[in-house]
């Protein structure tokens, strides 16, 4: 009798480890599943965070996306073609604009001002004259303020010309200046300047606070002095001293009507 008991102790001892073996078999199992689950995830999330290279997936299709959308020019046909005209010019020489501007979405809408102007924007100039008109990209823009009075200074470029546009908004007639160099000036200006066939005489002379943006070529300083030479009523010079450094800009007098302004952006 007393080995029965034992026969069936050990029996009963037996079937319990066979169930903690088997328990410990099934959680084991449900634990491997669990783990790879959280791979799988955490796999997911690194792939949606970092990509297969520099940039992740999500920002490349966003990308793509504002690529498609601004590849398209809105506007007349005229403006399409001056602005396929200058894409080439356009396509890598300007630093990023700190905040992108929304072209007009119809014809109609509201005009860019000389005020407003910013690098990478489009000036067109029709004046009849070979030597004045083109397409002018937009380099760097010098804003100017003496008292009440705003003068802006547009540095722009078409293929191998560089011109300064300089006026105000209440002008009739603004300035369409090419760059002199080796004019030999420099600390305050003469009452006089020879230039080429004509002699140049002091008309105005002022001193206005600056604000530039871009690649504009003018020094890091807060103020400048200007001065406007005539020869003619159409012919002047345009000086700048910035410090003890001095820019003259050969100028012609144009209608502001001549003048024509189209967003880069």
């Amino acid at each position: 009798m007393l080995q029965a008991s034992v026969e069936g102790l050990r029996s009963r001892m037996l079937t319990l480890a066979s169930l903690l073996a088997a328990m410990t078999i099934a959680g084991a199992f449900w634990v491997g599943i669990l783990a790879a689950r959280r791979l799988r995830d955490w796999g997911d999330r690194r792939q949606l965070t970092e990509g297969d290279g520099p940039h992740p997936p999500l920002a490349l299709a966003a990308a793509a996306s504002v690529s498609t959308t601004s590849g398209s020019i809105p506007g007349d046909p005229v403006s399409q073609k001056i602005r396929a005209r200058v894409a080439q010019r356009l396509q890598g020489r300007l630093q990023p604009a700190p905040v992108p501007r929304a072209a007009p979405d119809t014809p109609d809408g509201p005009e860019l001002t000389l005020t407003a102007l910013r690098q990478g924007d489009v000036v067109v100039v029709e004046t009849g004259d070979p030597n004045l008109d083109g397409d002018y990209l937009i380099d760097g823009v010098v804003n100017l303020k003496e008292g009440a009075t705003a003068t802006v200074i547009a540095v722009m470029t078409d293929a191998d010309r560089h011109r300064w546009l300089i006026g105000s908004p209440d002008q009739e007639r603004w300035l369409l200046a090419e760059p002199v160099r080796g004019h030999g000036l420099s600390g305050e200006p003469p009452r006089h300047i020879p230039h080429q066939e004509h002699t140049y005489a002091l008309e105005r002379r002022g001193q206005a606070s600056a604000a530039g943006v871009g690649m504009h070529g003018r020094p890091a300083l807060p103020r400048v002095a200007t001065y406007v030479y005539r020869a003619a009523a159409d012919r002047a010079l345009w000086v700048e001293r910035w410090g003890d450094q001095v820019l003259v800009g050969a100028a012609t007098a144009i209608p502001q009507h001549a003048v024509q302004f189209l967003p880069g952006s």
